[in-house]
């Protein structure tokens, strides 16, 4: 009876979702990242992390005929600066990188082969440790220095975005964030903006 009976919901789901419009998309992206506020990795320790990369991926589930759509992604942040300190005759080269994965949703504000939304999302964030090479160019000699990673945190998201309709079955997804990545953690402060683009494949 109650595999009828998930079945029959399976069957009511899937026909939804061919009545209504594709219920999943999924795809890879990437983009610019840039630390803002108070952080570990700015200027002012010198390692002068404040910007860079990121690629990952996103899960979309569309609800029918309601402009609410769930999300799930994740995006990986590495994070590299080089520069010479005259003083010390030396190269210095920072780099870590930090894993954000996100769960949220997105109200969609208007319909249309170009549809605009707005995002929120709950996240975890994942640090790795931070590794500063400095090479003396006139001895040639590098010294390596490993910073340990900060905890782990738990934050929040707020992103706006936009959808284009590039072929039937395929989005363009182009958005930006701002991710408080430990805001309802204790420890140190780690914000964080995104510039994202991703290409997305509807299954359903």
């Amino acid at each position: 009876m109650k595999k009828k009976f998930l079945l029959t919901v399976l069957f009511t789901a899937l026909l939804a979702g061919s009545s209504f419009g594709q219920l999943f998309s999924f795809g890879v992206g990437g983009g610019l990242t840039a630390l803002t506020g108070d952080n570990s990795y700015t200027a002012e320790n010198a390692m002068n992390l404040n910007s860079g990369i990121h690629y990952g991926g996103k899960l979309l589930v569309s609800v029918p005929l309601l402009p609410i759509q769930f999300t799930a992604n994740i995006y990986n942040n590495p994070l590299s600066n080089e520069y010479t300190d005259e003083t010390l005759n030396a190269t210095i080269k920072s780099e870590t990188s930090f894993l954000s994965a996100g769960i949220g949703a997105e109200m969609t504000l208007f319909p249309g082969p170009i549809k605009p939304y707005l995002a929120g999302e709950l996240l975890y964030t994942s640090f790795g440790e931070t590794t500063q090479t400095t090479t003396y160019e006139a001895t040639n000699q590098e010294y390596t220095n490993v910073v340990p990673a900060i905890e782990n945190g738990l934050g929040v998201g707020l992103g706006a975005g936009l959808y284009f309709k590039l072929l039937p079955i395929i989005d363009l997804d182009l958005s930006a964030h701002y991710n408080m990545n430990t805001l309802l953690s204790d420890g140190e402060t780690m914000n964080s903006t995104h510039i994202r683009l991703n290409v997305l494949i509807s299954i359903l």
